[in-house]
């Protein structure tokens, strides 16, 4: 069943990212977000609408986990970027052409940026990563997702949405918790 619903999610999530779009002239509506995680029985996903101040993703070590991240504006997607740790929750599946990746080696982005003239409503990115210890017995590390819009045709403001996703990685159950 659960094979079933990420299915549907991404073929929904396809359907979205074909769309092309019209920059409108002003474009004041914030771009929104989610980021679906599933592996060892877990299965959520967070959008901008979630508390990410109140709340941390606790990983099991050595686990699987699947994700697909979608960045969504109705005027069109400038830039999408999703900000791991290379070190702790390695992406295991190859960038797919549209995103690029860049690692200082603390820090991997991972970046798609759209084009004004030839504007889409939304992006998606999917992949596996695997949490991992290397001295610790507990680390505490952070999904940073952001996503721009064009701010229409007349430029700049460019409408941002971001969060910061607080994880917890150790031997301990997959769970989110609330502060």
């Amino acid at each position: 069943m659960k094979n079933i619903a990420n299915i549907g999610f991404l073929l929904v999530a396809i359907f979205i990212v074909s769309c092309d779009t019209d920059v409108p002239e002003t474009d004041t509506i914030d771009p929104t977000f989610s980021i679906k995680i599933t592996g060892d029985g877990f299965d959520r996903t967070f959008t901008q609408e979630d508390n990410f101040d109140n709340l941390q993703l606790n990983l099991r070590v050595g686990v699987s986990y699947d994700f697909i991240l979608a960045g969504v504006d109705a005027g069109g997607v400038r830039h999408i970027q999703f900000q791991y740790s290379p070190i702790s929750t390695p992406i295991s599946t190859p960038i797919p052409s549209a995103w690029t990746e860049s690692n200082n080696g603390f820090t991997s982005v991972i970046r798609f940026s759209g084009d004004r003239n030839d504007a889409i409503t939304a992006q998606i990115l999917t992949g596996s990563f695997t949490p991992t210890l290397i001295s610790e017995d507990i680390l505490f590390e952070t999904f940073y997702i952001r996503v721009e819009d064009f701010g229409g045709e007349s430029g700049p403001p460019f409408n941002i949405t971001e969060a910061v996703l607080d994880i917890s990685i150790a031997n301990h159950p997959t769970e989110v918790i609330t502060f």
